[in-house]
């Protein structure tokens, strides 16, 4: 297992945040009147059925897209990507950004580093200047202590705050509303694309509908897998995000971006750029996606991003983010071995999976994170990408019938191996 083990106290936030929000999910599932097993097979065949015509619907969204007046991108990979983003926002020096993990996906160093480039997100923006990486999709900063975050706001700000979370929140709100108002681009991801071109964006703290709105270019950066149907799919996509992503009955902010904004005020003459972005554009990426297609790996396209999987996951409890890649856990094993390589994907603890299922019990979309894992392995065997433990072990087998070794009567082999 490469990388260390998170701190006691680390591990012991966690599961204390993670037994609060099993709470807060069953009871709203409760309250909104849903059965969890139904309602998950409900969303399980709206993401098989999208992912299984998504070159039709791709086609579909991106010429509806375009009739809507927003720009359409398409990117075969992460530097095509970058490369799209560097032309779009030439000659502008102020960016804001939203929680994306797309554009986590596809960020390198020293990209847009001529740019002052601000995460609005609380937890990022804390995160960015404590210059950490995020510990979770959802909750990213939930690794750092309310005093640990004000000491930095004191060595970066010289303010001094008294270590609550309510009162990092407002010193933060008042600093972004400083950067927000001088932005000339904002970047968003995406949680979902009607094929009929509207783009949906769910948030709780209020930052994407600046992002998406203040500056006159909105970039927003997704996977074509977002991709669904019709807004009905969409919007029940975004209630499973919030209840399974954080425990809400419903987001507090859910925007449907259908184009840049405009007004015909003005004896009917339409003019683009009201009081919102003047110039939207798209990026839909690939990055390794069309090869998960073409492997038998779909299922992992239908991923929402809520971060359930992690939330009972025994190897994230104990190496946290070093269990993974751009993404995190099973997810993000698994798509770095396509995004990346098969050896990223061995670098990134694909043999730490204990194949326990808490992730499939969990995942509300019911993508069978375990079965994928078995599959990845099998790949990597074939490739001769074995763990050096797992080859010693494969070989001991072959020559003594079991993992340890030559064993002698009385004596304890000298490594013991787990199955």
């Amino acid at each position: 297992m490469k990388g260390e083990f998170l701190s006691e106290k680390t591990k012991a936030t966690f599961w204390k945040v993670v037994l609060e929000y099993r709470k807060k999910r069953e009871k709203a599932l409760l309250r909104n009147n849903l059965e969890y097993e139904k309602f998950r097979e409900e969303l399980y065949q709206i993401k098989k059925k999208a992912i299984s015509e998504i070159e039709s619907l791709k086609e579909k969204a991106i010429f509806a897209l375009k009739e809507n007046g927003i720009n359409v991108f398409e990117a075969k990979d992460a530097k095509e990507a970058r490369e799209i983003i560097k032309k779009l926002s030439e000659g502008k020096t102020k960016i804001i950004k939203s929680k994306s993990n797309v554009f986590n996906e596809i960020e390198e160093e020293e990209f847009l580093a001529d740019k002052e480039l601000t995460e609005t997100d609380l937890g990022d923006f804390i995160c960015q200047i404590m210059r950490e990486k995020e510990s979770h999709p959802v909750l990213p900063a939930i690794h750092l202590t309310p005093e640990e975050i004000v000491k930095k706001i004191k060595e970066k700000f010289e303010v001094d705050l008294e270590p609550k979370p309510e009162k990092i929140a407002n010193f933060v709100r008042n600093l972004l509303r400083e950067k927000i108002s001088e932005a000339e681009v904002g970047i968003s991801g995406a949680n979902a694309i009607t094929s009929d071109g509207k783009i949906i964006i769910l948030e709780n703290e209020g930052n994407i509908s600046l992002v998406s709105r203040w500056p006159e270019i909105h970039i927003v950066v997704s996977g074509f897998e977002k991709i669904v149907e019709n807004l009905e799919d969409a919007l029940k996509i975004v209630r499973a995000s919030a209840i399974w992503g954080t425990g809400q009955d419903f987001p507090v902010y859910v925007s449907i971006i259908s184009g840049p904004s405009k007004t015909a005020d003005i004896q009917n003459q339409i003019v683009i750029g009201a009081q919102g972005a003047k110039e939207v554009n798209l990026i839909l990426i690939d990055n390794g996606r069309t090869k998960l297609l073409k492997e038998g790996f779909e299922e992992l396209l239908y991923c929402i991003n809520c971060g359930a999987c992690l939330n009972f996951c025994p190897v994230f409890h104990q190496i946290g983010r070093n269990y993974g890649s751009k993404y995190l856990g099973s997810k993000g094993v698994i798509f770095a071995g396509f995004s990346e390589s098969l050896k990223e994907a061995v670098n990134s603890n694909c043999f730490a999976c204990t194949l326990c299922s808490a992730c499939f019990e969990n995942c509300p979309v019911k993508i069978d994170l375990p079965k994928l894992m078995k599959k990845l392995r099998s790949l990597m065997e074939k490739e001769n990408l074995q763990t050096k433990e797992n080859q010693e072990m494969i070989e001991k087998i072959r020559n003594f019938g079991n993992p340890f070794g030559k064993i002698e009567e009385g004596k304890i082999p000298k490594k013991l191996y787990c199955c």
